[in-house]
């Protein structure tokens, strides 16, 4: 009976804590803040792809060839994620959680977004904070607004969906 009891506690304490740990949905093109990918994990938009490797690098593919990298690789065996801060800063915590790359955009708590685009860029959002700087010309855009009741909203082109959910954001992709 106490074998019971204990592993339901087990797994109430194992589902808790998974919730806790806020990682986004395999194949989604963005981070909200709080949100993290942990090693091995990627964002995907299209043949665009953003993962952390299991090295600490967070490198941007597209079909498979590598078009930029935080340069933190070679830490292996490594636990290390990428996170959202809410105050606006993307970070890589590496081993005993110690910062190895920030994009140094942190200021005040906002809604923000990390969003990797249709046209292979990933830009930091609020206002456009930070960038790869890997957008093509001629390629769609997206143009996200903090709203004065804490919600955001955007517009911008027409393959770029974009519904709005009380305090986030949901980006959809076309199919």
């Amino acid at each position: 009976m106490a074998f019971f009891s204990m592993m339901k506690i087990f797994l109430l304490c194992t589902a808790s804590l998974s919730l806790l740990l806020a990682t986004p949905a395999s194949g989604q093109n963005h981070l909200l803040p709080g949100e993290r990918l942990n090693s091995g994990q990627s964002l995907i938009e299209g043949s665009y792809t953003l993962t952390i490797q299991r090295d600490c690098n967070f490198v941007l593919y597209k079909d498979g060839e590598p078009k930029w990298a935080s340069q933190t690789g070679h830490r292996q065996g490594s636990i290390c994620y990428v996170t959202m801060q809410t105050d606006g800063n993307l970070v890589i915590y590496g081993y005993e959680n110690r910062a190895i790359w920030a994009s140094n955009t942190a200021g005040e708590k906002g809604n923000f977004v990390f969003l990797l685009q249709k046209d292979g860029n990933a830009v930091i959002y609020s206002k456009p904070t930070w960038s790869t700087g890997t957008s093509s010309y001629g390629s769609a855009s997206v143009v996200i607004k903090p709203g004065l009741n804490g919600t955001v909203g955007a517009y911008g082109a027409e393959k770029n969906k974009v519904r709005k959910m009380g305090k986030i954001m949901e980006v959809m992709r076309d199919e």
